[in-house]
């Protein structure tokens, strides 16, 4: 699942039904295990990537310092001499570390993007109450 999928998610079930408040109230809880279901799922996803970039980088370090296996240079030589201070421009420049680095963002913001979305799947019962209180207020039941 993507991030755009997720939004369109959120769009569609998030909304309360003002229709059918008394529904929805008890949806809050179905909806929270929903979206803490996918919180999880990402936080695990995002943990896998750092993991990942941890061992990307060390080939990475391994490659560009020379000490990489020989099979490696075979298929994809590198024959400058890097100096110890610079090994962190090739390696932060590499475009595999680039695209793990991007993954990585890109499921942060999505596991924010979710917490955002279990705060106001919270916040539903505090939006359905005050459109009661309004709903008992228009038809003249609250003084």
């Amino acid at each position: 699942m993507t991030l755009d999928e997720l939004k369109k998610i959120v769009a569609k079930e998030l909304p309360v039904n003002k229709d059918h408040l008394d529904t929805e109230s008890l949806r809050g809880q179905e909806l929270y295990a929903k979206f803490l279901d996918y919180k999880t799922n990402f936080a695990f996803l995002l943990a896998k990537a750092k993991g990942e970039y941890k061992r990307l980088y060390r080939e990475k370090w391994e490659y560009y310092g020379g000490k990489a296996d020989a099979k490696i240079y075979a298929t994809k030589p590198f024959d400058l001499k890097v100096l110890k201070t610079d090994l962190s421009v090739y390696i932060e420049s590499d475009q595999e570390i680039i695209d793990s680095e991007n993954k990585i963002v890109y499921l942060e913001e999505t596991v924010k993007y979710i917490d955002g979305v279990l705060k106001a799947i919270n916040s539903r019962g505090w939006d359905i109450k005050n459109s009661l209180e309004a709903m008992k207020f228009e038809a003249g039941l609250m003084g």
